[in-house]
């Protein structure tokens, strides 16, 4: 006598929402039992406050995922596009090892004077390598060289390149190695069909591309503004 098997759900039925809904209260919690912002991050963030542009700073809790992601990974090449102040930037220089190293590109040279500043306080100054320039450019001229080389690549910049930066950087990756993309939820408008400007569509088209690239493993997570990490196989 065959087992009783249960029958298999239908194609269409959908999994039942068990994400939390993070209020203000909610989060005030998560981060006072989750986040160890050091010192020096703190600083960083507040600085940072005082721009107009501050809201595109990373939050401590997706800084520390970083950090910690680095740590369990352990790359040895890595690769920032977009610094902005440098919260990414310092949260990866201080959890990478001693021999690894990190390029990070960033156009606009009073974000990378912030950034270095702090990367001097911290002592890791040497493990990070600055570039001052649009990014695409620089990444083409990595290819030529560099193809296939880095394993960690964090990626936090325009939208209007989106997808160059994701299938340039595929190309930069080796086999095995990571890339994290920061705002693939875009404040919640990908999902609002309402939202038809360039860059809610550039985001809704990355993570469809992402979705059906079958040679990358991936996680979208409802963290901060939404991160994607990528595994390429």
């Amino acid at each position: 006598m065959l087992p009783n098997f249960p029958k298999p759900l239908p194609e269409d039925d959908k999994p039942v929402n068990r994400t939390v809904n993070v209020d203000d209260r909610l989060y005030q919690y998560l981060v006072n039992v989750s986040v160890r912002e050091t010192d020096l991050l703190k600083a960083l963030r507040r600085e940072t406050a005082q721009y107009h542009m501050a809201r595109m700073q990373l939050s401590p809790e997706v800084g520390q995922l970083l950090a910690l992601l680095i740590k369990l990974q352990s790359p040895k090449k890595l690769l920032e596009v977009g610094v902005f102040t440098g919260y990414s930037t310092l949260s990866m220089a201080m959890a990478m090892s001693e021999n690894a190293s990190l390029v990070a590109i960033e156009k606009k040279q009073m974000w990378l004077d912030i950034a270095t500043r702090y990367l001097d306080q911290a002592g890791v100054r040497d493990r990070v390598q600055t570039y001052c320039d649009k990014a695409l450019p620089v990444m083409e001229t990595f290819l030529e060289s560099q193809a296939g080389s880095f394993d960690f690549i964090f990626i936090d910049a325009d939208k209007q390149n989106l997808l160059a930066y994701y299938h340039l950087s595929k190309k930069l990756l080796q086999s095995g190695g990571c890339i994290v993309i920061d705002n693939t939820l875009w404040w919640g408008n990908v999902a609002d069909e309402a939202f038809t400007d360039k860059d809610t569509c550039i985001v809704r088209e990355l993570n469809k591309t992402i979705h059906q690239d079958l040679d990358v493993e991936l996680s979208l997570l409802p963290i901060g503004d939404g991160l994607t990490i990528i595994r390429k196989k």
